[in-house]
């Protein structure tokens, strides 16, 4: 007889454990509503503005980034040029003198 009342027992405790699991849930969300409200939120306005702000800068340093990638990879094929006007020469003469 023991055995069938620690069952029946068993199982009154799992509604409470739902319902006070489900009242935790109500009480969380209950809280984010509360903190949702204390959100102060930005007029579309000053919203824009910044929007626009970042938009500028962004822009500014992508042609600054660009400008300087042009001229670095310009400035690396002027050394090619150089390297190619003047090195084909020694090139030439360094299989002559090994023979």
């Amino acid at each position: 007889m023991a055995n069938n009342e620690t069952k029946i027992e068993k199982k009154d405790k799992r509604p409470g454990r739902i319902k006070r699991f489900f009242s935790w849930i109500g009480r969380k969300f209950k809280e984010v509503k509360s903190e949702w409200k204390k959100i102060s939120w930005a007029s579309p306005k000053s919203t824009f503005k910044s929007f626009a702000l970042v938009l500028v800068i962004v822009i500014c340093f992508a042609v600054v980034i660009g400008l300087v990638d042009y001229l670095l990879r310009e400035g690396v094929g002027g050394i090619n040029v150089l390297f190619n006007k003047f090195v084909p020469d020694l090139i030439e003469v360094a299989p002559d003198t090994i023979e």
